[in-house]
This record gives structure tokens, sequence and C-alpha cells, in this order.
């Protein structure tokens, strides 16, 4: 017998960025939570930096860019987001383009969007499974890979303590977290001076942004999630 997986990713969860030149798709593709279609590599360059997409799909035949220089600048910017790509015909140099930046498969086109969604579902649940809890700036915790992220990937360099300071708040969004709290949870009872306490929250902000963790008038902390998907 199959055993489910929990935290399995759904189209309905999912924010789709596609880069090509056709016709047609935003009338064709539903399902997702959010569907984004662009022509340029230079629209989709900004979106990956400043919008929170899940997945990306790359036609390998643009007008204003080569396939490997899409791919090559994608990658740079937004180097753990997974990428499906499409094509009309399978030229060498695009298989070996599509295999050295780590695409998860080439469908051919015309694209039926059944194939998209299916091969959608099983690329996100492959490298990248986990609801996502988001906060300002792009910024948002993968509870499935444990990480923080920054838009387009890019992962947050926490030390442990901060991890653990952040997912105790996280864990109790709606709740004041107070001193001793942290103290028993992140720092597991061993001695903490408040000034080291207010170190951590320093650090994690200068890493993030700095209304991430609010004070509570001398009572304690909370998080500024925006949404927890």
């Amino acid at each position: 017998m199959l055993k489910a997986i929990k935290n399995i990713r759904k189209l309905n969860n999912t924010k789709l960025l596609m880069v090509s030149n056709d016709d047609g798709y935003e009338k064709s593709i539903s399902g997702f939570k959010e569907f984004k279609q662009v022509k340029t590599l230079k629209e989709a360059l900004e979106l990956a930096v400043s919008s929170q997409f899940d997945i990306v799909v790359i036609d390998t035949d643009l007008n204003d860019a080569s396939f490997y220089e899409t791919c090559s600048e994608l990658s740079s910017i937004a180097p753990n987001l997974p990428k499906i790509i499409i094509a009309n015909t399978c030229k060498e140099e695009d298989i070996i383009t599509s295999i050295n930046v780590g695409a998860y498969t080439i469908l051919s086109k015309p694209l039926r969007m059944e194939d998209l969604k299916l091969t959608t579902i099983m690329c996100l649940n492959q490298t990248k499974r986990g609801d996502k809890i988001e906060f300002d700036h792009g910024i948002y915790f993968d509870e499935y890979r444990d990480q923080f992220f920054r838009p387009g990937g890019i992962l947050i360099d926490f030390t442990r303590l901060e991890k653990s300071f952040l997912k105790l708040l996280i864990a109790k969004k709606n709740e004041v977290i107070d001193y001793e709290t942290i103290k028993e949870v992140v720092w597991k009872g061993k001695d903490m001076s408040i000034y080291t306490m207010r170190n951590i929250v320093n650090k994690i902000r200068q890493k993030t942004y700095y209304e991430i963790i609010k004070n509570q008038s001398n009572r304690g902390y909370t998080i500024d999630i925006v949404k927890n998907n």
C-alpha cells in the first residue's frame, strides 16, 4: 500500500512563471495559485528576483535571447528555482543546456495542459516539496526543507540559534513569546542573557528586514507572518 505524503505540493498552492513567445497560455492554463507569462528574458529576470514563484517553464525559442542565455541568467539569480523546458524540437545543445542547469524535464510542443500539470506536480514534489510560510520582501520558510529563502530560492544562512528562534515564533505565531520560553526552547534551558537574545534578534533583522520580529512592550516577541500557504 502506498503511504500518503503529508506535505505534498498541489497545483492550487503553486505559483508558475512561464517564459515563452507563444500566445494563448493565459487562457488555456488554469488550476494554479498564480500563473504569469512573460515573453522576454528581461521580464523573466525582473519577476524571478522580485516575486516568489515555485517553478519556471522555459521555452527554448525566445526572440530576445538564446536558450542558453535565458537558462544561465535565470539560474544565476534564482539557483534553486525548479525548471521545466518546452520545445518544438530538441536540439542536442538545448538538451545539454537543460541538463547543465538542472532542469527537471523537457516537454514537446504543442504543449498539452495535462502533461504540464502532471510534470509540475512531480517536479515540485521531488525537488521542492513542502508548504511555505511567507513574509514581507519575498522571504519565505519552506517547512519541508526546513530552510528560509529569499526570492528566487536563495538560501538565508541563519545560525542554529537564529533559525530555532524564528521557528519558535512561527510555531506560536498567535502568541507573544516571553524570555523564559525562548530560553527553554532555543537555548535548551542554558544560561542566556537578555543582551544575547537581543543580539540574535538584531542578526535576524540584518539578514532579513527589521519588522520580521516585533517587540511587544517588554512582554516578548512576535513574528511578522504575511500568510501561511
